[in-house]
């Protein structure tokens, strides 16, 4: 049976306008996922225009982290 909630949200943008709409949005879908799970939410920045939305559980619950992997 599959995952009802994702885990992980790739995020691709064209512009820095739409960047923190994409992400805000992901970051809202993963909410329900990470409160059920107990832990935060990361988001990676892998180049300028392609981001990483996560469940993570190095994340303390409530807290949004934000790391740079480029």
């Amino acid at each position: 049976m599959p995952h009802p909630y994702p885990q992980v949200l790739d995020v691709q943008v064209k512009d820095a306008k739409t960047k923190d709409t994409a992400i805000s949005t992901a970051v809202q879908e993963l909410i329900p996922e990470a409160v059920r799970s107990r832990t935060g939410i990361s988001v990676t920045r892998r180049s300028i225009t392609d981001f990483q939305v996560a469940v993570d559980v190095s994340v303390p619950c409530g807290e949004i982290h934000e790391r740079v992997r480029i």
